[in-house]
């Protein structure tokens, strides 16, 4: 059974409880855009595995980028 009114009872919410959940979502928002423009700016690497050797002793890889094509060698002693 539900309660409450249905014809036109008070609002049980206070002016200071609408004021917050308005500067709750203002927030909300302002954080997730904040985290949408650092993920534009922050992008990622754009690079393919050409050459990777692992050996006991160390090991070599060799990446390319995909944007510009440049290559990028890797040597672990």
């Amino acid at each position: 059974m539900l309660s409450g009114q249905i014809d036109g009872g008070t609002n049980s919410h206070s002016e200071g409880d609408t004021m917050k959940s308005i500067q709750e979502v203002a927030h909300l928002f302002l954080l997730t855009m904040a985290m949408a423009v650092g993920f534009v700016l922050l992008g990622c690497d754009r690079k393919e595995t050409i050459l990777d050797v692992d050996t006991p002793g160390g090991g070599v890889q060799v990446d390319r980028d995909v944007d510009d094509g440049s290559i990028t060698v890797d040597v672990d002693e």
